[in-house]
């Protein structure tokens, strides 16, 4: 049952990048899934004239030996992140995950302002694995200061590798080194994707190379997302269906958490509600 609903959220995540995207050329959606689940992905999700999908095993980046397949599905969905647009050698890229949901038209510039990425923000304050990963990274933690949310965000493939080869320690890959903390801060959250790669490029001193400060992104005209729009909880869906159709959703893309186990059609309507 979960399968197919991650299929269904997935196939309306297309739906709707085929609805919204503006740009020249056919938007590029490439998707990472577990092995097992590959070749029903290929057969069974939507196709559009101005998206370039493709579907790509765990295993083609992964070793059948490597720690990645120690960790849970949230651990191993967050290191696809890092780990796929550093071996692919990507620019600048965009997150997506089958609870997001597209709800205004965008291009390839759209997010993009002097040359750098106008990514989501937040305050580390918010929460407690931001203080967990700059003692992995070696950083110091520094609570009024802010890093980069959660998906969907802007982030960049030279980052990400630098993410990765930071964390390597000795003879262990910073795969290795993620599982570690893992088993050492168990009922903990050690680390997220978002919290690694700001803390490295802080290490680093690269971070505004690549990204523009936190104060104008808050405030920029086109948001990633709004979490007025986005839905936590089905208590909250409720309330939120309520309200007109064509209200602006405040970004170009919504979260309907997929742990709040609204029926799919319910949340299509809902996401297809937004004047685009």
């Amino acid at each position: 049952m979960k399968r197919r609903d991650d299929l269904g959220r997935a196939g309306l995540l297309i739906e709707s990048l085929a609805r919204h995207w503006r740009g020249r050329a056919p938007f590029e959606l490439l998707i990472v899934a577990p092995r097992r689940d590959a070749q029903e992905l290929r057969s069974s999700l939507p196709r559009f004239p101005n998206l370039d999908v493709s579907v790509r095993s765990e295993s083609d980046f992964f070793s059948m030996g490597s720690s990645f397949y120690l960790m849970t599905g949230w651990y191993r969905q967050q290191v696809v992140k890092l780990q796929v647009p550093a071996m692919l050698g990507f620019g600048g890229f965009l997150t997506l995950d089958s609870d997001v949901c597209c709800v205004g038209d965008f291009d390839e510039t759209t997010f993009i302002k002097n040359r750098l990425a106008m990514s989501r923000w937040e305050p580390k304050a918010h929460h407690d694995w931001w203080r967990h990963a700059s003692k992995i990274v070696g950083v110091p933690f520094d609570p009024e200061a802010h890093g980069l949310s959660v998906t969907p965000n802007i982030l960049h493939g030279d980052l990400a590798a630098q993410t990765i080869r930071h964390l390597r320690f000795g003879p262990f890959d910073g795969i290795t080194s993620l599982c570690y903390w893992l088993g050492r801060k168990i009922n903990t959250v050690p680390w997220t994707e978002y919290s690694l790669y700001t803390s490295v490029a802080e290490f680093k001193g690269n971070l505004f190379d690549y990204h523009a400060h936190w104060d104008p992104c808050y405030y920029a005209d086109e948001q990633l997302f709004s979490r007025k729009s986005c839905v936590w909880a089905a208590d909250d869906f409720e309330r939120k269906v309520l309200l007109p159709n064509g209200k602006d959703p405040g970004g170009k893309f919504i979260i309907v958490q997929s742990h709040a186990r609204i029926p799919i059609e319910r949340v299509r309507e809902y996401c297809l509600s937004f004047a685009g």
